[in-house]
């Protein structure tokens, strides 16, 4: 709501508000002093406001007609906020003030369920060494480490449970993350990834570690990235985008919900599983924000919020803009501020113009216009409802969510996979060589 307030200047004797006008506008006052003046009151003004100070406040709930006239008595400075706007973000004041605290004392119950249910699953898992995993081929490489498919030996019998059961290992040096100081990093991935338990985010089981690498036990997702079907495909039918950005609705309403913001949605970090459901990927990015926004830069350039490149400060609300840009990417074959050179694609990101192609429909047009809002406060997400807001708009008029959430739904696609073990559907990468690399066993533990 900050976002939405305007500054407004005035200078000494301007009427800011007259009273019996229609009032529509509340004012803060940001510095000098205000008179208030009421009919049959006499000249002198009823009051004097100053910095700190409101009025105009019952315009937020209707338009009642001004009860008092506000004169500025020196050169005043406010910030103003149009009941639309409050509307569109907040909803009815009278609403607000009437609601009942019963949906959120239900919220958090059930949040509570879900963790508990959520350590349960993890508590099977989390006792393993690596010497428990059978690491077979490399599913990905990245900066400081790579993921691997692993298959449990069987080997010892307090893991009989689990014999021959395959998984994803998430394989990070030591030793990089010490020398990047990515401590705090590392802490922070393996923590959010342990409190997010849902049907479409990447089920985190536990964590272990060697003298050389510490090691993340992930659900295993045979399907491939979302992008090798997008490149094989140019493009996606609408009705596919409608499906894979459903799915990721469904998962930023537990992330936000939680006050994480993903910060770094992309083809490459949706993965299907063997019967084609997406699941958002690499929580390496993610950062939980209990005050208010931050301010680092990350992410990737077409990808990336005006208030990012700004370094204006952010919240999850970068996530609902990403989300603007996966829809146009996945229906267009390609994100819409596009460019060779990194600085051209902020360039246009930031010019606020968005081209929209003939052949998407008037729904997917507003959608994508509505995420891509540059005033991070009005995009839709962000504004009243927050993520249901993004369900209940027109594109998604008559889509089936509770079938989705339950995986009744059939997926536009199903990969081709033959048994638990089969990386058919990730590139091949080179081995990695065992090398006699210093550890660091106690600073990252």
């Amino acid at each position: 709501m900050a976002l939405a307030l305007q500054h407004d200047t005035f200078k000494r004797g301007d009427v800011i508000v007259r009273e019996g006008e229609a009032g529509d506008v509340f004012y803060l006052i940001e510095s000098g002093t205000v008179d208030v003046f009421k009919k049959g009151q006499g000249d002198s003004p009823v009051a004097t406001l100053k910095k700190g100070q409101f009025f105009g406040e019952k315009a937020l709930l209707s338009e009642d007609t001004r009860q008092a006239t506000c004169i500025a008595n020196s050169n005043v400075h406010c910030l103003s906020l149009m009941r639309h706007d409050f509307n569109i973000l907040l909803g009815n004041l009278q609403d607000l003030l009437d609601e009942s605290s019963e949906d959120k004392d239900q919220t958090k119950q059930q949040n509570s369920t879900e963790k508990m249910k959520k350590e349960d699953d993890v508590s099977a898992l989390s006792k393993f060494s690596v010497n428990d995993l059978q690491q077979m081929q490399t599913l990905g490489v990245g900066a400081f480490g790579r993921v691997k498919l692993v298959r449990v030996k069987e080997s010892n019998e307090q893991h009989k449970n689990q014999y021959g059961k395959t998984y994803a290992l998430k394989c990070l040096s030591k030793r990089s993350i010490v020398e990047n100081g990515l401590q705090d990093h590392v802490l922070n991935e393996k923590s959010i990834m342990s409190e997010l338990n849902h049907p479409f985010i990447l089920n985190f089981f536990g964590a272990m570690q060697d003298d050389k690498n510490i090691y993340f036990v992930l659900e295993l997702l045979l399907g491939g990235e979302l992008f090798k079907y997008l490149r094989a495909e140019t493009q996606f039918p609408e009705s596919w985008s409608r499906f894979y950005a459903a799915t990721v609705v469904l998962a930023f309403c537990q992330i936000h919900s939680r006050n994480i913001a993903y910060r770094d949605l992309k083809p490459e970090n949706l993965v299907l599983d063997s019967r084609g459901y997406l699941h958002i990927v690499d929580f390496g990015l993610a950062k939980k924000i209990e005050n208010g926004k931050t301010w680092t830069l990350c992410g990737t350039p077409d990808y990336l919020a005006p208030e990012v490149i700004l370094n204006e400060g952010h919240d999850w609300a970068v996530d609902y803009w990403a989300l603007g840009i996966l829809v146009y990417e996945m229906t267009a074959g390609s994100p819409p501020f596009y460019a060779d050179d990194p600085m051209e694609v902020y360039e246009k990101i930031l010019s606020g113009h968005i081209f929209i192609p003939a052949y998407f429909t008037r729904g997917l047009a507003d959608l994508v216009k509505k995420l891509l809002k540059t005033y991070q406060s009005k995009r839709l997400g962000k504004t009243k409802g927050g993520t249901s807001s993004v369900m209940k708009h027109k594109w998604f008029s008559g889509f089936d969510w509770d079938a989705l959430l339950s995986k009744k739904m059939c997926p536009p696609f199903v990969p081709k996979v033959r048994g638990d073990d089969d990386a058919s559907n990730f590139d091949d990468y080179p081995e990695d060589e065992d090398d006699e690399d210093e550890d660091y066993p106690d600073d990252v533990s």
